[in-house]
């Protein structure tokens, strides 16, 4: 299962992807692209990326203890859900001009479609196991639900590319020594 750096290395891949499928066009440079909050007073961005929410995914969780091999138990991983919201620098969008704004942002939502997982064996190399790909699923926001996103990080309403991706599986560190049972002894009584 995945490591707590697993959050990160699929950021990293995100990014990664964008940078390699819009620049040179729409974006000319790949540092243009990059994790950003939208607040950030950084100018030298076009593109950010910015994860706002993390959840347990519930249709995946499981409360099963694993047993290893090891004779060590596991507790399971958690399923999880990253939510993120693709938006554009709102102090580059002035240089840009609107129409050169709306292909940066119509190129990721083609990318996004086009790549719809991320590959966590890839992203995330320290996992002992093969992992699931996790899907990359557009958000059917409302106009409300992002209005009070934006409200909530103190910013302006802009228009942003939301999106999640799941299932991400963080394994559990604590761990449980025990004793396999190798040998039964069955003591009875004489049959009469």
């Amino acid at each position: 299962m995945a490591d707590f750096s697993v959050v990160a290395d699929v950021s990293a891949a995100l990014i990664k992807l964008l940078r390699t499928q819009m620049c040179p066009v729409p974006v000319s440079a790949p540092e243009s692209i990059r994790l950003a909050a939208p607040g950030e007073k950084n100018s030298d961005f076009q593109l950010g990326l910015y994860l706002y929410d993390m959840r347990e995914l519930s249709e995946y969780r499981s409360g099963t203890v694993q047993r290893g091999a090891d004779n060590i138990r596991r507790r399971p991983p958690k399923p999880l859900t990253l939510n993120y919201v693709l938006f554009l620098n709102s102090k580059a969008q002035i240089a840009a001009g609107a129409e050169a704004e709306q292909r940066i942002l119509g190129r990721a939502l083609q990318v996004l479609t086009d790549y719809p997982t991320v590959d966590v064996n890839e992203a995330h190399p320290f996992s002992g196991e093969i992992e699931e790909q996790a899907a990359v699923t557009l958000l059917p926001l409302s106009f409300e639900e992002k209005t009070k996103l934006w409200s909530a990080l103190s910013q302006p309403y802009q228009l942003g590319i939301f999106f999640s991706v799941s299932p991400l599986m963080l394994s559990s560190r604590r761990e449980e020594p025990f004793t396999r049972v190798r040998e039964i002894e069955v003591r009875g009584t004489s049959p009469r």
